[in-house]
Parts: structure tokens; sequence; C-alpha cells
């Protein structure tokens, strides 16, 4: 017997159908709504990295090596020594002279040499600060101020009236009340400065000028080392005028001239209208020579070859008569009779008179 098919009834389909709900709209939308965002989440969190990006260091430019240009070593063609000729002091002959000097220093040092001219000595010491000047003439007092602010140092020391320093002395009136301790005969002084000078305490002087070395700076600085003080000066502004002051009486009580170099009481322009100057003037005291004469100085700075070779063909030069004429020349007409090798040391004196006074050196530029 087949076993009977199982038939679902007719009437359990319409059953079943009818038991499905219908949603209403809204409702609908809800669920479309949290369908779709469902599907929006991610399945799984998924973690990006974060990356840090460093920044690749900024390249330091290659900077070029500051380049220096060596200069040209002094005495050569590109950088020569030059010699000074200052245009207040020089002679008609002047650059003539120092043109010639040029050519033989060259040739005996094999340097480079020639010739600038400067207006006055302001300029040269101006010249030589910028080492535009390297060979140099020059007076005491300049050569001070020179050497003070380290510019020059003194090569060698001219001779003149046979003398390479000369000095200073103290006069009167033969008729003064003073002690000389000064003898005309031997030319010595019988008695320091400690000694002779405190008579003039208290009395009038006629000196020349406030930039003559020897007839204000050395008589007025060994006053004043010695504590000595006089009442106010004259300047009288020549030497021999000191000798007219004193023989005529009545202006000072003493005066200050050059001396050791020569005497002015014996100056023609003394003897002419005062030929008994020698007897009526008296020398009361002669200092020692301590005033140099001009000097021929190079830049500071020299090395030592140059300075020797220089020296040593100066020297050469200055063997013949012929060659002190061209250096005299060369100096400004001063008449230059012989040349010596100096020291800055042989100024020591001459500035301690400057300091007792308390000068500078720069305010008597050109003595």
């Amino acid at each position: 017997m087949k076993p009977a098919l199982y038939r679902q009834p007719q009437g359990s389909r319409q059953l079943q159908a009818a038991s499905t709900p219908h949603l209403p709209p809204a409702i609908l939308l809800l669920v479309l709504a949290l369908w779709l965002a469902a599907c929006a989440q991610p399945q799984s969190a998924t973690l990006t990295p974060t990356v840090t990006t460093t920044p690749a260091p900024t390249a330091t430019p290659t900077r070029l090596p500051t380049v220096t240009p060596t200069p040209f070593p002094l005495g050569s063609q590109e950088n020569p020594f030059v010699i000074a000729v200052v245009e207040i002091t020089a002679g008609p002959q002047t650059a003539v002279a120092a043109q010639e000097l040029a050519v033989r220093l060259a040739a005996a040092t094999a340097r480079s040499v020639i010739v600038r001219t400067f207006s006055d000595y302001n300029d040269l010491l101006l010249a030589l600060e910028e080492s535009r000047a390297h060979i140099v003439w020059l007076p005491p007092l300049t050569y001070l101020h020179a050497s003070r602010r380290g510019l020059a140092e003194a090569a060698l020391i001219t001779s003149h009236f046979g003398v390479y320093q000369y000095g200073t002395q103290f006069m009167a009136n033969t008729a003064s009340q003073f002690t000389p301790y000064f003898d005309p005969i031997s030319g010595l002084t019988s008695a320091g400065p400690e000694t002779a000078l405190p008579q003039f305490e208290g009395m009038r002087p006629c000196w020349v000028e406030p930039g003559s070395p020897s007839g204000y700076i050395v008589p007025a600085g060994l006053l004043a080392s010695q504590g000595v003080s006089t009442t106010t000066p004259i300047f009288v502004q020549t030497h021999t005028a000191v000798i007219r002051a004193l023989y005529i009486q009545g202006i000072c009580d003493f005066g200050a001239t050059f001396s050791i170099s020569g005497d002015p009481r014996t100056s023609p322009a003394v003897l002419n209208d005062l030929p008994d100057a020698l007897n009526r003037v008296l020398i009361i005291w002669r200092s020692d020579p301590i005033i140099p004469n001009l000097n021929l100085s190079f830049i500071a700075g020299l090395t030592r070859k140059d300075r020797q070779d220089l020296i040593d063909a100066l020297l050469v030069i200055n063997q013949t008569a012929e060659g002190k004429a061209l250096l005299s020349a060369a100096a400004g007409d001063y008449q230059i009779e012989d040349l010596r090798v100096v020291e800055d040391s042989l100024y020591d004196p001459l500035r301690a008179m400057v300091d007792a006074l308390d000068l500078d050196p720069k305010d008597f530029i050109g003595k």
C-alpha cells in the first residue's frame, strides 16, 4: 500500500500568508537607515600608522676661504723704500740730491728706493703712520713725538758744527751777583745743576722761544728738575737777542742760549754792535751736550737686515767729501760733517727735560 503523500491543506497557506505583517513606511525607513549605517561601519578597526617626516637638514653654504693678499716685501719693485723730502725744509737742490741718494741706496742694497715729497712734518708723520715713507730726516723734538707714537726709530745721528749733540748755557751780565760755575779757559763746569741753579730762584729769565730746545726747554727743564721757580719769563725769539737783553740789562736777570756747538756771543750780529759782549755777558753754568742734532730715522718695525743694510750703505756714502755733500743736500742743505749709528736711548735726557715741564712733543713738530 503506497504511503499517502502529505499535502498541506489549502487553508494553511492562506493562514501563513495572512500572518506576515505589513509594516508602516516610517518603520521601514528607520530600519533602512539603521541597515545603511551598519554597512558603513568597518568590520574591523584598521589602524593607519602616523608617519612623521623629519625635514632634511638645511645645507650650510660652503664658504670660500677669505684670501688676504700677501703684501709685497718692503724694498721690492711693487713696494719700494721711500725717502721723504719735506718741502718747508727743502733747499734748492734737495729733491735732486734725494733722487741721487735713492739711486745709490738701491744699488748698494739691491732694493727699490724712490723719493716722495711731503708738504710739512705733519704730512710726513701721517705718511709714516700709513707706511708711505720709510727713510726720514727728523729734528729732535719731532723725533720725540714720532718715537712716542711708535712711528720711527733713530738710525743715524749727524755731526753738525763739530758735534753730534749740543747743550745749553745759563748767562748773565757781569754786574749781576750770580756765582759762575764755568771756567771759560778749560770750557768745563765746576759743579752740578743742584749747586749752580738754585741761585736763579725768583729771578726773571730771558728765553728764546717755547720750541727752542736749548733756548727754553732744556734750561727751563733743568730748573724745574731742581725745584727752582722763576718769575714770568720773557721770550725774545733769538739767541742773539738773549745776549743783547743781558748786555743792556733791565729786561731780565739771566738767560739761556745754545752751547758747545758754538757761542752766540761771537756771532757777527752781536759783535758788530757789541764788541765787548764776551766780557760783559758771562756764562754762569753750562749743561752737558744732551740735545741731539738732526737724525736719520727709519719707519718703526723695519727688519734687522733691512735696517743694517741701509745703515751700511749710508755709512759708505758718508766716507767721501762728495758723499757728505750729497747727504747734506738731501737733508735740506743741513751741513752734515759725519754720521754715527745711534740708539733711541740717546734721547732719554731730552725726554726727561720735556717731562719735567709736562710738555707734549706734538706741540713742537718741526723743532
